[in-house]
């Protein structure tokens, strides 16, 4: 794996990112984990490197220094991927009885079945579009994959035409075929190959091959002149449609490409080619094929929440103690049974809740929506800047505003990027609030599949200052008397740089200086060098950084004193945890924020202490296990690459292996634990 950028103080965020994709390839690429789990990770490589060039790549221009080797590296790692599924994987599936059937290897039954199948769906849905050359090529549709096809008048004429067919999105891509044994299925788009000259009548197919093209995905808004801003992000994401052209892929042949290349005005190192089967997403749904368990990795079950078992006690249970919960450890279900228990309860007068990314369709949404017609007062703050997940919000929020919710859209020129739920109850010796506060969003389906941290509590400091926190964010109330938590972009770098800034100062024979911390991405360079100065001073610093790392660790006089891992594993890590010993009085703290300037400066966000002795001690313990993984981690180095930690003598330990069995051990007397063998796999290595 070669070095990020040249010897100076910061990665480059752009190729940082790269590497972190390397390293969810190099997961896929073990010859030790269940076939169709390095599919999948491949099929994540691949969505993950779609929103790269259509978010960050897109943001990007010629004047940027590593332009063109982001380009570089990224269709290098892309093809590292291509290659290893097309001559490692594709084999293997066969072998297992999964096979991909070429249109001259159909046998009759699975002829005819194809043939119906085009004659009566897929044929009605397709649209050849001509390509002429005295008109502007028509708006292709961003990611989708088109059959391409050079023509010739079999009436005569030398000049051949091209023309393009939608591979539709609306049918799977995967066409399922009879077969005795095993899983046989075909592409679609060979179907439409196999069935092209009903396409074009009089015209003979000289060539043919795929493309797709990725379309910058940022939106433009004003968010401080327009009023109805749903409106305004409805018509921001049609404009998205017609973005320029930010990576072209294709399996064409160089006449087709070279036609498209001119027509669309893309350059050559924007080009990607490949001869094997075209976006990898699509594909590794193979994954979720009913049957063939044992290619697979056992299913992991969320164990349930004792406390929140029984919905009448929820709110006995919080008045005496604080519940934390780790997902997808424990299930999300604890929080759906919180908002659920709170929309039922008669004696709740008001939810209200910060929305960024939900499942479709969403219990948490149906909960909130059942509160509101119930006659609660519902406040939402639906985010529809949550990049991709903007339409889908927009719909969300027109189901609550239905049924008399109150919606809001955000705050101007500000993600709303925090996680917090507050519920409002009457109860005998007055009004009482509860609040849901977490790392991750508020959807059922990414909370089986991240790692997530969420605090219920009654604490009365805490629910006065969620209560301000929404009053800010709600209308004009100024962000001061926070007494606990921490909010972005007012107080929170500040609040990070105090804190590191003090780790150097209170630090002592007896209580040498130390951080530790977990966290998605590191980027700010203030933080950085805050970082920096505090390595300096003697702090000892491990940092848990799962993708984009810009911070050069081990430099002497730099950065000696801190040590940077990175855990890639069948959960995603998504959680921020934040430990500093104070001078031996340790705190610690979870927040929705990464350590970048969009969180720190763009976004609201909160950051929140966990006071709780036996909690606090709980999440030390937690954060020290991350780094203890001698299975799953990698440590980056000061000259940018990452090597993957190996356990030698050691006994092997993976963490969240160790989290399933932990979890499992502590709720194994419940009816619906459920005793999965999930097992530390050693590593082989991978060439990178």
């Amino acid at each position: 794996m070669g070095q990020l950028i040249k010897q100076n103080k910061y990665f480059d965020r752009e190729l940082s990112w790269i590497e972190f994709n390397a390293r969810v390839l190099a997961e896929g690429m073990r010859d030790d984990l269940p076939l169709l789990e390095r599919l999948k990770f491949l099929g994540i490589v691949s969505s993950n490197f779609d929103e790269f060039f259509m978010v960050r790549v897109a943001g990007m221009n010629d004047e940027d220094s590593t332009y063109q080797d982001v380009y570089a590296r990224a269709f290098e790692v892309m093809a590292q991927r291509d290659n290893y599924f097309a001559q490692i994987l594709v084999p293997a599936l066969q072998e297992a009885g999964i096979r991909r059937v070429g249109p001259k290897e159909l046998s009759p039954p699975q002829m005819e079945y194809i043939k119906n199948l085009y004659d009566q769906e897929i044929s009605s849905v397709l649209t050849p579009i001509g390509i002429r050359e005295e008109h502007p090529i028509p708006v292709l549709v961003n990611g989708a994959v088109y059959w391409v096809v050079e023509l010739k008048d079999t009436e005569g004429g030398e000049q051949t035409q091209f023309a393009v067919v939608e591979v539709p999105k609306i049918m799977p891509r995967l066409i399922s075929l009879p077969a005795d044994k095993g899983y046989a299925f075909i592409l679609i788009e060979d179907v439409i190959a196999l069935f092209a000259n009903s396409l074009f009548s009089g015209f003979e197919i000289v060539s043919q091959g795929l493309m797709r093209l990725t379309r910058g995905a940022e939106l433009s808004l004003d968010e401080e002149k327009d009023e109805d801003f749903a409106k305004v992000m409805t018509e921001a994401l049609r404009e998205r449609l017609h973005s320029f052209i930010v990576r072209f892929e294709s399996s064409l042949p160089d006449k087709i490409l070279n036609y498209f290349q001119k027509k669309l005005n893309v350059p050559s190192w924007r080009v990607y080619k490949t001869e094997t089967w075209m976006d990898l997403k699509a594909v590794s749904l193979l994954n979720f094929q009913p049957g063939f368990e044992e290619l697979k990795r056992p299913k992991w079950s969320p164990q349930s929440v004792e406390e929140f078992d029984d919905a009448e006690s929820i709110w006995h249970t919080l008045r005496d103690k604080d519940v934390l919960v780790h997902h997808p450890y424990e299930s999300f279900d604890a929080v759906l049974k919180f908002i659920r228990a709170a929309a039922q309860d008669p004696d709740v007068i008001a939810i209200k809740q910060t929305l960024y990314r939900t499942a479709y369709p969403s219990g948490v949404i149906q909960a909130l929506a059942y509160a509101a017609e119930n006659g609660k007062q519902v406040t939402a703050l639906v985010e529809l800047k949550a990049r991709f997940d903007e339409e889908r919000n927009i719909d969300q929020a027109q189901r609550l505003e239905g049924v008399g919710a109150t919606v809001l859209y955000g705050v101007a020129n500000y993600k709303t990027h925090a996680k917090a739920t507050l519920v409002v109850r009457r109860e005998p010796d007055g009004i009482r609030r509860y609040v849901h506060l977490a790392t991750g969003n508020y959807n059922e389906k990414t909370g089986a599949l991240y790692s997530d941290l969420g605090l219920f509590t009654s604490d009365e400091a805490m629910t006065r200052d969620v209560a301000s926190f929404f009053n800010v964010i709600t209308g004009y109330s100024h962000p001061v008397g926070f007494s606990k938590i921490t909010i972005s972009p007012f107080s929170l770098r500040r609040q990070l740089e105090r804190l590191i800034l003090r780790e150097g100062m209170r630090k002592n024979k007896e209580a040498p200086g130390f951080i530790m911390a977990k966290m998605n991405s590191l980027v700010d360079p203030d933080i950085i060098e805050a970082l920096y100065r505090a390595s300096q001073q003697g702090v000892k610093i491990k940092l848990n950084v799962r993708g984009i790392c810009c911070l050069r660790p081990g430099v002497p006089g730099l950065s000696e004193n801190i040590e940077v891992v990175s855990i890639v594993d069948m959960f995603l890590e998504h959680s921020r945890i934040l430990y500093f010993s104070n001078g031996g009085d340790g705190e610690i703290y979870l927040s929705s924020a990464d350590w970048m300037p969009r969180n720190l400066n763009k976004r609201l966000e909160i950051m929140f202490p966990i006071e709780n002795p036996k909690l606090k001690k709980e999440l030390t313990k937690l954060l020290e296990l991350y780094f203890k993984d001698n299975q799953q981690s990698w440590r980056l180095n000061a000259d940018g690459s990452y090597e993957r930690l190996m356990s030698g003598d050691a006994k092997p330990f993976s963490v969240q292996a160790h989290l399933c069995k932990e979890m499992q051990s502590r709720h194994r007397t419940l009816k619906e634990a459920v005793d999965v063998d999930i097992k530390p796999q050693t590593p082989k290595k991978v060439n990178q």
